[in-house]
């Protein structure tokens, strides 16, 4: 695999100024550039997008705007974009010309290529190229706080073009879906997270669902589906289809989301490569050992099953936990406990 069979698309809205974020797409592009300087740059956004000058993209696609659904989640003022990102990505995607692509976002850039050396690995393992590369921020484990089966990242991935292009191409999330639990009751049982969702499925779960469908995995009815079958195969899923890597392993910067990789709780909430590395039963692609993986890897299975008991225990107080005002004292004793037992 060369770097000039790879298309890097960037994907969504675009700003040519730097905003109160900080964030400059046109630095994006060009940090990009210098991570996989052989590599082919497609800007996907909207018609009438204004891009800034001197951007070292190769081709842009504008589409038409399908337009925002209702917020996916109660407490968020944010629409859900769903539709927008499918068309968007569908549309970088079918003009890629490469045998290979990276999906970003418009707010992130590549730091470094290091999801090439893992890739390469464990495609040579295999003895195939087809697993998708993904972020483990945020691939969530569904056995923790929010037990969203399927629930994999599209901040990141990596593949084959056909392989993405497949996965990219899922139906627009209608207005019925994206209002569910409007109508609907929420499942019996569900935590505090999950009963602030108004959508269906959050948008990363219809997106993998269709895809994990289309190839015989049994995929969940709802967003917390609690059915053994479904959550079985979601693990086999991961450990067939996907490599996870951590933002850092892939090269992943995110300016607005650095906070996440310094949250005890995010990196128990999602699937790391270390969980990753536990389902699927690999050994390290790196030249880490196999002894200090393994210690690692029970390490974090006791933190998890650790927070997952601790979690269910706090249920009464969830409402005071997590209000985003009153919580933070509560929510702040639970960190350090983990923290220390860490």
């Amino acid at each position: 695999m060369k770097t000039s069979d790879i298309t890097v698309i960037f994907q969504g809205a675009v700003k040519p100024y730097v905003g109160v974020d900080r964030d400059s797409f046109r630095a994006n592009v060009r940090q990009t550039r210098r991570a996989l300087p052989n590599a082919d740059i497609i800007v996907s956004t909207w018609k009438g997008a204004e891009l800034p000058r001197g951007l070292l993209a190769d081709a842009v696609i504008e589409s038409d705007d399908p337009g925002g659904l209702p917020g996916i989640k109660y407490d968020s003022p944010k629409g859900n974009n769903v539709n927008r990102q499918i068309v968007s990505t569908l549309a970088g995607l079918r003009s890629v010309r490469t045998p290979y692509v990276v999906k970003l976002r418009t707010d992130s850039s590549l730091e470094h290529a290091g999801f090439l050396d893992f890739a390469k690995a464990l495609y040579q393992r295999d003895g195939t190229d087809r697993r998708i590369v993904g972020s483990s921020f945020f691939t969530l484990d569904p056995t923790i706080f929010e037990r969203l089966p399927f629930h994999l990242s599209d901040w990141f991935q990596f593949g084959r073009t056909e392989r993405l292009l497949e996965y990219w191409d899922a139906p627009p999330v209608t207005e019925t879906d994206a209002s569910w639990y409007d109508r609907e009751r929420h499942a019996k049982g569900s935590t505090f997270f999950e009963q602030n969702f108004r959508a269906r499925f959050a948008v990363e779960q219809h997106l993998c669902m269709h895809f994990a469908a289309r190839h015989g995995y049994v995929v969940p009815a709802f967003l917390n589906d609690p059915d053994p079958e479904v959550h079985v195969s979601f693990e086999r899923f991961i450990a067939r289809e996907t490599l996870i890597l951590d933002p850092w392993q892939i090269g992943l910067r995110m300016q607005k989301y650095d906070w996440v990789g310094a949250s005890l709780f995010q990196k128990i909430n999602t699937l790391m490569h270390l969980d990753w590395l536990a389902i699927s039963g690999s050994s390290p692609l790196d030249d880490s050992s196999v002894e200090g993986i393994r210690r690692l890897i029970e390490r974090r299975r006791k933190l998890k099953s650790m927070a997952r008991l601790g979690f269910h225990a706090s249920r009464p107080l969830h409402q005071l936990m997590f209000s985003t005002q009153r919580g933070f004292p509560l929510r702040r004793a639970a960190v350090l406990l983990l923290r220390r037992f860490q």
